[in-house]
């Protein structure tokens, strides 16, 4: 996925589980996870999650 698509605060599934964008660099996505932890993604290895449910 394009991560200009993927403003702060957005809701995403990644490879970990489902989060929220915190940062984007680059072309890599720093993910907060529902777990907690943060964990930073290529932007192709996250989907928007604002559909789910």
């Amino acid at each position: 996925m394009d991560s200009t698509f993927l403003p702060k605060g957005q809701r995403i599934t990644s490879p970990d589980g489902s989060g929220e964008v915190v940062e984007l660099i680059g072309d890599k996505v720093v993910v907060k996870l529902d777990n907690g932890s943060t964990v930073t993604f290529p932007s192709d290895q996250v989907e928007d999650d604002s559909n789910a449910g």
